[in-house]
């Protein structure tokens, strides 16, 4: 029997593509915005994402939202899937953060995501929470930003140390959902498709959009001239391998270049 998914995600070509997939996977998919009214149709598991970019306008939940779906979804007795952001990370280095035990702070702008992983954990439902790499799909604001944001060249490569960005392509994510929504899994777990080292990621992107490749300068310089949301974004290492839903085999790795490559041309 194929199964059901209650898509709760901003309406957009990133959500109609996220439906196409999720189809592909033989999954039955009925679809609502944020803030409309919390009630769900028979379904195997509602799926929370504001949007694939919390720092897109609209992609972070307002106060109480999470916990209203949260809700519904226990009165509804089906599977509630909150998808948060490896964003919430503070700068772990080399460092490998755990989902279910990460440092949290970086980006205070996102504080409504911290307090709606609470809430969902404070709930009656059966929650499993993913906290999603930075989802570079065609069309989506990551991409976006990426593109943007090389062409102009204001992201530098940091001189001190590597840095790694975590990134997750929308099949992947189709194909993590479709797995999680029948299954018994629950709890916190990262999803990420593969760990991007900054300095190869700035390259390849640069070579893709055919512009110089980035200058090397010091931290300090590089997060001045990338910006606030676009240091958070791409300047931060996040190597989130802990904890990660490839370890149960629900999905795989996948190649960043393939996916940056997509997403950009």
């Amino acid at each position: 029997m194929a199964a059901s998914i209650h898509l709760i995600e901003q309406a957009g070509p990133a959500r109609d593509h996220l439906c196409s997939l999720l189809e592909a996977q033989s999954v039955e998919v009925s679809v609502a915005s944020p803030n409309d009214s919390p009630v769900l149709p028979q379904c195997d598991a509602a799926v929370f994402l504001a949007d694939e970019d919390p720092f897109a306008p609209g992609g972070l939940p307002e106060h109480g939202v999470v916990a209203g779906w949260a809700e519904a979804a226990a009165m509804a007795d089906a599977r509630f899937i909150f998808c948060s952001s490896v964003l919430l990370y503070a700068d772990g280095g080399e460092t490998e953060l755990m989902a279910n035990d990460p440092e949290l702070g970086w980006a205070p702008e996102l504080r409504n995501l911290q307090e709606a992983e609470l809430d969902v954990f404070g709930s009656r439902a059966e929650v499993v929470l993913l906290r999603l790499g930075i989802v570079i799909g065609p069309g989506g604001s990551h991409a976006r930003s990426l593109s943007d944001a090389v062409r102009a060249g204001r992201l530098a490569l940091p001189a001190e140390g590597q840095r790694f960005v975590p990134v997750l392509d929308r099949e992947t994510l189709a194909i993590a959902l479709s797995a999680l929504a029948p299954s018994d899994l629950h709890g916190g777990w990262d999803l990420v498709a593969d760990d991007a080292p900054l300095a190869e990621l700035l390259a390849f992107a640069s070579g893709v959009l055919s512009v110089p490749g980035p200058a090397v300068v010091p931290l300090s310089e590089a997060i001045a001239a990338a910006g606030p949301e676009d240091a958070s974004r791409w300047l931060v290492s996040r190597r989130v391998t802990g904890h990660d839903l490839r370890e149960t085999g629900a999905v795989g790795a996948r190649d960043w270049k393939s996916t940056v490559e997509e997403a950009l041309r």
